[in-house]
């Protein structure tokens, strides 16, 4: 196993701060990278914008978890911010590690790579599908195959649902008013993991000979209407609004297409054949989590 010395892109963010905690509780030493400057505390810190030259020095690992949030509607400007914090930044990070010392590059990317399948199984032997997250998310990927120093794990993440979380921050807030119910027709399959899931996953694929496409979802996979139903259970509220298809479109266009109504049945195999034991593979006890029960 390499010395630990991790560095963490987007460890001030949700996800990076919940696994820059835990790599300390596991020994590890954490350099957390911000554009601000900032304290150390538990972990120390580096500046850096996200462009150019970045700082790798005394690291073995790095942890790439920046992205552009993705669940907003699709503005010409918002898709450059997202290839610019995605592609261009993994393209100048890959640049930094042909000089570095470091040895493992676990880089940020989404189930979105799949593009919208139906009900096939997703393994991470699939190729891209279409469409414009798609391609992001491919040419997202492709930003590493300059890395060829190092061990590269490529994390393909649904969406994470934890405490804290955008996307369980959303979703809650809307059920609670007693207005949640399915998107469209409520079958396409939503790709998720619980948040604890997802931070040993990644200390998982740092710590052991994991490489190349890694799926970050459950294996408990649930359509949009049972996904909904679950929610509606665990928080006592009606989900008898569903919300249409045309409606969604109108409001959030491209990313209602590919973002909410897309069908992505994505399978973790690499997590399970690596022995993996996930915390929380069904949609029931991951939702009871989340909301403190």
């Amino acid at each position: 196993m390499i010395s630990k010395n991790v560095g963490i892109i987007g460890a001030s963010g949700w996800l990076g701060g919940h696994l820059a905690k835990a790599l300390c509780e596991r020994g590890w030493e954490v350099t957390g990278f911000s554009r601000s400057q900032r304290e150390g505390d538990e972990i120390k810190w580096r500046q850096w914008n996200g462009e150019g030259q970045i700082n790798l020095e005394g690291l073995d690992a790095v942890v790439n978890l920046a992205g552009e949030a993705i669940d907003q509607r699709w503005t010409k400007a918002r898709k450059i911010a997202f290839r610019k914090s995605r592609v261009d930044l993994t393209q100048d990070l890959v640049k930094a590690l042909a000089t570095s010392e470091v040895k493992v590059l676990l880089n940020a990317s989404a189930t979105g790579f799949y593009g919208d399948r139906g009900d096939e199984q997703l393994s991470e032997s699939e190729p891209a599908g279409i469409g414009y997250l798609a391609e992001l998310c491919r040419d997202w990927e492709d930003a590493c195959a300059g890395a060829t120093s190092v061990r590269v794990c490529l994390l393909r993440t649904g969406v994470v649902l934890g405490q804290g979380g955008r996307a369980w921050q959303k979703m809650s807030g809307i059920f609670k008013l007693g207005i949640g119910g399915s998107l469209g027709n409520g079958k396409q399959w939503m790709p998720w993991i619980h948040l604890t899931d997802e931070i040993n996953g990644i200390i998982h694929c740092l710590e052991n000979d994991l490489s190349g496409p890694v799926n970050f979802v459950a294996p408990g996979a649930a359509t949009n209407a049972h996904f909904t139903k679950t929610v509606g259970k665990v928080l006592r509220r009606p989900t008898i609004l569903p919300a249409p298809a045309f409606m969604l479109k109108l409001v959030l266009g491209e990313f209602a297409e590919e973002g909410l109504l897309a069908s992505t049945r994505a399978v973790p195999d690499k997590l399970l054949q690596s022995g993996f034991q996930f915390t929380h593979p069904e949609i029931e006890s991951a939702l009871r989590d989340c909301a403190g029960l």
